[in-house]
């Protein structure tokens, strides 16, 4: 079984390109199912990036939200016809999962599935056989009045709105809470933004798509004038080869969308370009004997397309593992992820489980070869949920909370590389400091911070608890480091030398 991954737009056809500040953390406000418009819609407390995929037996489609939180205990929603039920749950930490699983016997084809931004935080999830257009979900579903598109002034201009010979086409342009949605149609460009001006009073912006043409359907009436104060827009299609797109906005003195430009970190693609199919087995590798587990990746680093390899770091023999005081020491490590759930999939396919859970075996090992008590949330390739995790590290009574991840973000930036470990409480703040320096002085990693979160498992452990990032399969420099068996020992050394320094500090 194979699961296919479906791109914001018309699955891998449609795109979104927002003007906005940088993303932060989010919190899922808002979702329903509406039966009739076969959509779903959900709104959360700030813009995210949702990506998708389809899993078959039984057939799903599954939209993940990072760096977002459920804020609420998991849901469900009987639907009936095609679609079983909707649910949503925290899938991991960083991550809220919303999930369409079709009536036994249905299918759909994921061309025909849509998934578009109506805002950067408000998305639609599009199934075909709706009678609500994609966009434009019903007030009941949003919870919101419908906007009433404001009066375009004759000085806003479209020109040579042909459609012919590009590869993308921008379809509209919708002015948001945050900034502007540009909407297109075909391979997604890379755009340029400009900023020019001579005083407060002459304040413009340029936006350049190339490859881009004007959709024949966009008229002077449709480009939003009322927020930010804008004077007047142009879009124009420049007749080069192939055609390109020229954005214009002419903005009044006070307009604060001039401010929003100069702060943002520039132009965000919706999806992200780069974004690759991917393949990941529906079904949980065969069983193994828990000394001989090791994940099925290749055993050379993973190359990223068209990028040179980065060398695994060859560290060299790790000094002996501290000793701790002679009394009965409780640790409960976490491996995240397992079975059904492969965590994240990075470059080369390469699954966070398949990195992780030998890590957190021999992390355990290391421990019990110094006199501590380990207790494992699981210790084959199953699936379990955040709260059996919390329940088997409570009812254990352990002293110490590890949770072990590797880290993901879009496979177009794989520039993002590094360690972070999170705390959620003042008691874990010392363990996830001192796991990771470890990690960085033994790993030599990018350092990515010690932070506060609201992680499930750590906000909900009775005692000092800490989720280490080991890493990211999405990255360049950390993807091959993560297949390397030889690395993998080394960060498990290092998260088990933290974890007894913190023994040896005093619980």
């Amino acid at each position: 079984m194979v699961s296919h991954w479906i791109a914001s737009g018309t699955l891998g056809a449609l795109g979104a390109l927002v003007i906005v500040a940088p993303a932060q953390a989010a919190t899922l406000q808002y979702w329903w199912f509406d039966a009739q418009a076969n959509q779903l819609v959900f709104t959360t407390s700030g813009r995210v990036q949702p990506t998708a995929q389809m899993l078959l037996n039984p057939t799903r489609i599954v939209v993940d939200l990072p760096h977002t939180q459920l804020g609420g205990s998991t849901r469900r929603q009987a639907v009936g016809g095609m679609v079983r039920e909707v649910r949503a749950g925290q899938f991991d930490a960083q991550t809220t999962r919303l999930v369409i699983e079709l009536a036994p016997g249905q299918t759909v084809d994921p061309q025909a599935v849509r998934v578009q931004g109506v805002r950067p935080n408000q998305w639609v999830v599009q199934l075909p056989g709706g009678t609500t257009q994609i966009g434009s979900p019903s007030p009941a579903a949003t919870g919101s009045e419908p906007t009433t598109p404001a009066p375009s002034p004759n000085n806003n201009q479209v020109q040579g709105n042909t459609g012919n010979g590009a590869a993308a086409t921008l379809n509209r342009i919708t002015a948001t809470g945050d900034g502007f949605l540009l909407t297109l149609g075909g391979t997604v460009p890379q755009p340029t933004i400009r900023l020019s001006g001579r005083g407060a009073n002459d304040r413009v912006a340029v936006i350049d798509l190339p490859n881009t043409a004007v959709a024949t359907t966009l008229s002077p009436s449709d480009l939003p004038i009322r927020r930010y104060s804008i004077q007047a827009w142009e879009v124009v299609q420049r007749e080069t080869n192939p055609p390109s797109t020229r954005i214009t906005l002419r903005l009044s003195p006070d307009s604060p969308a001039w401010r929003t430009l100069r702060t943002s970190s520039g132009v965000v693609l919706l999806p992200p370009s780069g974004v690759t199919i991917s393949s990941i087995p529906d079904e949980p590798p065969p069983p193994t004997p828990a000394a001989e587990v090791r994940p099925r990746i290749p055993s050379r680093p993973v190359t990223p397309p068209n990028r040179p390899v980065v060398p695994p770091t060859r560290p060299a023999e790790s000094p002996p593992l501290p000793s701790i005081p002679n009394q009965r020491v409780v640790v409960v490590i976490d491996p995240g992820h397992g079975g059904r759930d492969p965590g994240a999939v990075g470059i080369g396919g390469l699954q966070e489980k398949q990195v992780i859970f030998p890590i957190s075996l021999r992390v355990a090992e290391l421990l019990e070869q110094q006199g501590v008590v380990v207790v494992m949330t699981r210790r084959e390739d199953i699936t379990l949920d955040l709260q059996s995790r919390v329940d088997i590290a409570n009812r254990a009574r352990g002293n110490i909370f590890v949770s072990i991840h590797a880290n993901a973000i879009s496979m177009s930036r794989p520039e993002v590389n590094g360690v972070e470990t999170y705390f959620a409480s003042e008691s874990g703040r010392r363990l996830a400091a001192t796991i990771q320096s470890n990690l960085l002085a033994t790993t030599g990693m990018r350092d990515r911070g010690v932070k506060q979160a609201r992680f499930f498992v750590i906000r909900h452990t009775n005692m000092p608890a800490a989720l280490v990032e080991v890493g990211f399969v999405t990255g360049a420099q950390d993807a091959p480091r993560l297949a390397d068996p030889a690395w993998r020992e080394t960060a498990a050394q290092a998260i088990a030398r933290g974890i007894l320094q913190y023994i040896q500090q005093g619980l």
